[in-house]
């Protein structure tokens, strides 16, 4: 049999003893289980980058996988602990919009948390709860008796500035070398650019071309291409878009159409 994967998607940071301390319960609550950070990084309240991590880090682990998302995780009445399944995979997490943009519609199930919980003092999810809900899962145990079924929260995207002509589209994420991803794939620009030319404004710098790749400039030079995520990408060739032109989440560049 192969042993349980548990991946971790959070916003504790690299410093604190969060991760130690739920790593810890996952182990002794999973005989051989095998854990897989994504990222602890993720600063609060930044959901659409909590959407874009997940979307493009979890979804090809194999099915039975277990993924725990600890973003901000403060439950309310309204924001419930919940687990969802989508494609033979479950992801524990919060209610909070972000499961709702993930899956959509295409969840398979999905059922609001009803497991007692370790500790009358309730302030870190993950270790009073989403560690036990796991163990659970890895157990066989249905989604039924976990709680009652719920229609998961789905927000509107951000991306709401659209006419005919002109798109602002927010940053979702930055990586590591300082490349923005906007908030909308090659597939969803062609379809709105129909065939027109088109401009794209970010700060003082204008591009009207999408480069197949960062040798496509000079270095130094700001291009946009496309990412392995099938995201357009704000990149610099040896350099970063981030200090360039100041691209972080959520900031906004705007494109363009020339109608013909």
């Amino acid at each position: 049999m192969d042993s349980q994967i548990v991946t971790l998607t959070t916003d504790w940071g690299d410093r604190d003893f969060f991760a130690g301390k739920v790593k810890g319960k996952l182990f002794s609550y999973i005989p051989g289980v095998r854990i897989v950070d994504i990222t602890h990084n993720i600063e609060p309240f930044l959901f659409m980058k909590t959407i874009f991590i997940v979307r493009n880090a979890c979804m090809d682990f194999p099915k039975g996988t277990i993924h725990i998302i600890d973003v901000n995780s403060s439950e309310t009445a309204d924001m419930p602990f919940v687990v969802v399944e989508y494609r033979q995979q479950y992801f524990i997490c919060i209610d909070n919009g972000v499961p709702g943009a993930l899956f959509g519609r295409e969840a398979t199930q999905a059922v609001t948390i009803n497991v007692p919980r370790e500790t009358d003092f309730f302030t870190f999810a993950a270790a009073d709860l989403f560690c036990k809900v796991a163990a659970l899962l890895a157990q066989g145990v249905p989604l039924s008796e976990i709680g009652p079924q719920r229609e998961l929260d789905i927000k509107t995207p951000i991306m709401t500035d659209v006419s005919s002509d002109v798109i602002k589209v927010p940053v979702v994420y930055v990586d590591n070398y300082g490349n923005a991803y906007l908030d909308m794939t090659y597939e969803e620009f062609e379809r709105l650019r129909r065939g027109r030319p088109f401009s794209m404004m970010a700060r003082e710098f204008t591009l009207n071309k999408i480069s197949r790749s960062y040798s496509d400039v000079r270095s130094g030079d700001l291009l946009l291409t496309v990412s392995s995520t099938r995201n357009l990408q704000v990149a610099v060739r040896d350099g970063s878009a981030q200090m360039l032109v100041g691209l972080d989440c959520l900031r906004t560049v705007t494109l363009s159409f020339k109608n013909m």
